[in-house]
Formats: C-alpha cells, sequence, structure tokens
C-alpha cells in the first residue's frame, strides 16, 4: 500500500473499521477468489464486474448490483462498501 493511500484510509477513519474503499475490494476478491476458485477467468469476471458498477457509482449512475451496499464518504466523496455486503455479493457471483 502507497503512503498517498495510507494516509488517506487514515484521515478518512477506515483504519478498523467495516468500511472498504474500492481498491480494498479488490484486494478482498483478488484473495478469496483465488482460495475458492481456480478458474482464473472466474476471478478475472467477478473484478470486471466490481469495477463496472463501482465506476458506474462514482460516474453518478444508479447501483445495479443490489447485494453491494455501499455508501459516500461526507469529506472525501469516496464510494465505500461494507464488508458484509461485499462478502454476499461475491458469494452469489461464485457460487
Amino acid at each position: 500500500m502507497g503512503v498517498r493511500l495510507a494516509m488517506r484510509k487514515e484521515l478518512m477513519g477506515l483504519n478498523n473499521s467495516d468500511m472498504l474503499t474500492a481498491d480494498d475490494v479488490r484486494t478482498h476478491l483478488t484473495k478469496t477468489v483465488k482460495q475458492r476458485s481456480p478458474n482464473i477467468e472466474k476471478g478475472f469476471s467477478v473484478i470486471s464486474k466490481f469495477n463496472d458498477n463501482h465506476s458506474q457509482l462514482v460516474s453518478g449512475d444508479n447501483n445495479k448490483e443490489r447485494l453491494l451496499k455501499f455508501e459516500r464518504h461526507r469529506l472525501f466523496k469516496d464510494v465505500l462498501y461494507t464488508r458484509q455486503s461485499v462478502d454476499a455479493w461475491l458469494n452469489s457471483q461464485i457460487n
């Protein structure tokens, strides 16, 4: 993790919280998919689907993935996801 990202997460108050940035979600998805599924294409598909949905949220569109719960940070306006909803969404994508 870079210094800028670490400082930003600290300023946002995300250390030891249940909220994840998009980068945290991508890291979590990559680790989990590698453990659960030997199919590389499936992992790429899951991360690609997340990236597409995240890009739409950042641009102001509606959330297409109903299981992914998010909120915007009050100061930084970043899209943050709950760990529980990311896990539920991932389970629905892999199974």
